[in-house]
């Protein structure tokens, strides 16, 4: 029962997390064109504490969660979908951290659109990797609803 607990729990951040990257991505970054030069670093600041909590916190939780739905997997689950899943959300915290969190850290302190306009084209590879990533939930959680169907139908043939 744990395992499934460990899994469920992946699998519910994993798409909450997708939900927030693409807000992140395509609702916020794109807007601060438009936020003056003197507001910025303090509106920067400002947002980016908000998206530790609201954002990075709950994917680091579903990475440790993701892990552990790899190593201890749910026996009707295929395990490379499980590792396929982590391999796209690896591939999220390489880009996050070698090249979209340094320059958070320097709008953090000034506007400079050369770098938001690299974050926003940086950004495409990371919802590639985000995109995959979801896919491989969704066909675990198909593998779930297959097997939880099964299930049922075997205990209506039994009435």
């Amino acid at each position: 029962m744990a395992r499934v607990v460990i899994l469920f729990i992946y699998l519910i951040l994993s798409i909450y997390g997708f939900g927030a990257c693409m807000l992140d991505y395509f609702g916020i970054y794109e807007p601060w064109k438009l936020v003056g030069e003197t507001e910025f670093a303090a509106f920067h600041t400002f947002q980016g504490n908000r998206i530790i909590g609201i954002f990075v916190i709950p994917l680091a939780i579903a990475t440790i969660f993701g892990l552990a739905a790899c190593l201890f997997p749910v026996k009707y689950v295929k395990k490379k979908w499980l590792w396929l899943s982590m391999l796209s959300m690896t591939m999220v915290w390489i880009l996050s951290f070698t090249i979209q969190i340094p320059i958070q850290f320097i709008l953090n302190t000034r506007k400079d659109m050369q770098l938001i306009n690299e974050l926003l084209y940086t950004n495409w590879f990371r919802f590639a990797a985000d995109a995959f990533q979801v896919v491989f939930v969704l066909v675990i959680l198909w593998q779930l609803f297959q097997q939880h169907s099964k299930l049922l139908r075997t205990e209506a043939r039994k009435y």
